[in-house]
């Protein structure tokens, strides 16, 4: 029988409340109005992502073809020039004529390339994206990183990778406010894909980064020693738990965490729970 994959998003669910992810992983569906604004959101992060990395394809693409049209406009001009000198006037004007018509060319060619440019370095500030390259999930981008890891039973995609300085960091994005620190909920899912690329690419990187809307000031999250040994640890807890090892059960004592729980209408354990043949 084969090993249930946990994923780092799960990591997240467990670091809220272990028993609010064990009910997911039996089937109680999250419930509120929140998840479906939540995954709106997200959607809505996606396609802005997917908007600046088809922009910067396309650039790259037209940078190209306006490198060829200039190579060929060079060829053509030296050709009239040549023709000019040993045939005649008429066959070199109509080499120049051609000529002419390419450098139109390769004048919108350049018009829409610093369009593209201007809207990519927009797009850029607007994300606090930096200048390093972009890894996507989404097949957009030259890498696709899906990233497991047989030894510690995990898997997961970031929402993107940030190239810096050689390094590749791992990017979340959630869609609520920014809070003062981030939630260790989501510090710890972060530190799980830096586990994950660290085992892809066999070194460390420096850490992640947590980003609450694509606008926001990003996050570091340091990919240190104590928060590498907390997320072993997690896994450890629960990869015993799906191998029926250990129980799982609510790790607070937190009425609003357990009202703000999107499976709070399936636990067994909520705080808010009327008593036994009390009125709901």
């Amino acid at each position: 029988m084969s090993k249930e994959i946990i994923s780092a998003s799960e990591m997240e669910r467990y670091g809220y409340c272990p028993l609010s992810w064990w009910l997911g992983r039996s089937g109680v569906e999250a419930e509120g109005s929140e998840v479906e604004s939540g995954l709106a959101k997200h959607r809505e992060i996606g396609d802005s992502l997917r908007t600046l990395l088809f922009e910067e394809s396309r650039s790259r693409e037209t940078s190209s073809t306006l490198l060829a049209v200039v190579g060929y406009i060079t060829l053509l001009v030296l050709a009239a020039l040549f023709i000019l000198w040993r045939v005649g006037t008429f066959e070199g004007n109509i080499v120049l004529i051609v000529s002419l018509v390419c450098m139109l060319a390769a004048t919108y060619l350049l018009y829409r390339l610093l369009q593209s440019t201007e809207r990519i370095d927009q797009l850029r500030d607007d994300y606090r994206l930096g200048e390093g390259d972009i890894e996507a999930p989404d097949g957009l981008s030259d890498h696709s990183p899906v990233l497991k890891s047989e030894k510690h039973n995990l898997a997961g995609r970031p929402d993107y990778i940030l190239h810096e300085d050689g390094a590749r960091l791992p990017v979340e994005v959630k869609t609520g406010r920014r809070p003062q620190a981030p939630f260790f909920s989501h510090v710890l899912q972060t530190g799980a894909y830096c586990l994950l690329v660290e085992e892809a690419g066999g070194t460390p990187p420096p850490g992640g980064q947590l980003r609450y809307g694509l606008d926001s000031e990003p996050h570091f999250v340091a990919w240190e020693p104590k928060l590498r040994s907390i997320v072993l640890e997690k896994l450890g807890e629960m990869n015993d738990a799906l191998a029926g090892r250990s129980e799982v059960h609510r790790n607070h004592n937190r009425p609003g965490k357990c009202r703000n729980c999107s499976r709070r209408q399936g636990c067994p354990e909520r705080l808010d729970r009327p008593p036994a043949g009390g009125n709901t």
